[in-house]
């Protein structure tokens, strides 16, 4: 049955979340202008003004970006996302690298991290964006090219002689796609971290460092579907419909795999799976949970999860939120841990919207209100927010001076609530 076009006020009301009433974090967030030091002007390698985490950070960091985004949503805001994602993006089919290919972490001064690629995030970020401002047509654009030197220009015909003078930014998010495809693609059909810095759970057990291009991770699988499904609405917004479908059947069809390979009906868990032997990881990290945040698990398997491991006090469930390694596992370290135990605003988050998404509304305003309490206290104590927090104590575990994804704790407990969630992506 084919589908009928959202009305005019459901379809606002996934384009740009409600308001909400005044809460603690945001008094404290007004009040200490967090909100105030996170956008950056352009600046060298950089040409469109960007965000970035408060602290010690000047670079611009891929989902930290995009969850910023969807947090900054509320108040409107939607120019530095879409400066940063241009930002990107002008790195993407330039100076005859890999086709799609664009570094994680891009400074003023230099591209960091080679040769770990951006995450999967772009295309969500263009979308949210674009919700948020009510406009996609920029995507149709282009920047001019980042060099006039006549050799570059000789060297862009000579590695692409077919290619249109300059590429829009909607044709280099397909390239980021490509990218993945062509490059990262285990023969199973999934696909691999390059290391776990790469994944952004930087020291997490579950992903391979050495050998690199091993782990076919769960959380990836999740982000490339989503990512799909951003830019099938982005085509359906600019009118490609044959793009959009493409793209919805691709999302569909890593979905299954998803299901099908990663999946232990043994463990009750999704795993990752080492592409190189074909066998389970059996570590319990959080990211094992991402697939109901992104919809992918069946009801009964999110019954199994989230029953046999997400609410147990001993694997994952702490009094301050959803541990990031489960408590059982040999590296867990609640204190020092980094991503092997100690809680993060962006794990909880994320969780907090699977639970959502499958019903169980009690655990998730439980969640959301510990979240908003851990960062409330610690706002009163030290006058801003860290990284993560001890499970089992609720102490900063990590770097301070933190303003990245933690800006989602805002309305927490509104959106548990209601079911508001900013990084829904709608069909049309």
């Amino acid at each position: 049955m084919k589908k009928r076009p959202l009305a005019l006020a459901a379809a606002l009301a996934l384009a740009l979340p409600a308001a909400t009433p005044a809460a603690p974090l945001s008094e404290s967030f007004a009040r200490l202008g967090l909100k105030k030091k996170i956008v950056k002007p352009a600046l060298g390698l950089l040409r469109h003004e960007y965000i970035v985490p408060d602290g010690p950070y000047f670079q611009l960091f891929d989902w930290d970006m995009y969850f910023m985004g969807a947090a900054l949503s509320y108040d409107r805001v939607s120019a530095p996302i879409v400066g940063s994602v241009k930002d990107f993006l002008s790195f993407v089919d330039e100076f005859a690298n890999w086709t799609g290919y664009a570094p994680r972490e891009i400074a003023p001064d230099a591209l960091w991290a080679l040769p770990e690629m951006c995450k999967p995030f772009l295309a969500q970020a263009a979308a949210r964006a674009s919700l948020t401002s009510g406009d996609f047509s920029w995507l149709r654009g282009s920047d001019p090219p980042p060099s006039a030197d006549e050799r570059y220009l000789k060297l862009q015909r000579y590695e692409r002689p077919d290619a249109p003078p300059r590429v829009s930014f909607y044709r280099k998010l397909q390239d980021t796609l490509a990218f993945w495809e062509n490059n990262r693609r285990a023969p199973d059909g999934l696909f691999v971290w390059y290391n776990g810095v790469e994944s952004g759970t930087d020291n997490s057990p579950a992903v391979s460092d050495s050998p690199s291009l091993t782990t076919e991770g769960v959380d990836l699988q999740c982000y490339l579907y989503r990512e799909y499904l951003a830019l099938a609405l982005i085509a359906e917004r600019l009118g490609e419909k044959k793009d959009a479908a493409d793209y919805r059947a691709k999302a569909a069809a890593l979905a299954e795999l998803v299901r099908r390979r990663m999946w232990s009906a043994d463990d009750g868990m999704f795993w990752n799976i080492n592409g190189r032997t074909g066998a389970f990881v059996k570590v319990r990290a959080w990211t094992s949970f991402v697939p109901l945040w992104a919809g992918i698990a069946t009801p009964a398997q999110a019954r199994r999860l989230i029953g046999e491991h997400l609410l147990k006090r001993d694997e994952f469930w702490s009094a301050h939120g959803v541990r990031t390694l489960a408590k059982g596992e040999r590296l867990y370290d609640a204190r020092a841990g980094y991503w092997r135990g100690p809680v993060w605003v962006i794990s909880n988050y994320l969780v907090m919207h699977g639970l959502l998404n499958y019903g169980d509304k009690r655990h998730a305003r439980e969640l959301a209100r510990e979240t908003e309490r851990l960062l409330a206290a610690d706002i009163a104590k030290t006058g801003g927010m860290n990284e993560n927090y001890d499970p089992e104590t609720g102490a900063p575990a990590a770097n301070g001076r933190f303003v990245s994804w933690n800006l989602l704790a805002e309305h927490m407990s509104v959106e548990a609530a209601s079911g508001q969630d900013p990084t829904r992506i709608p069909e049309r």
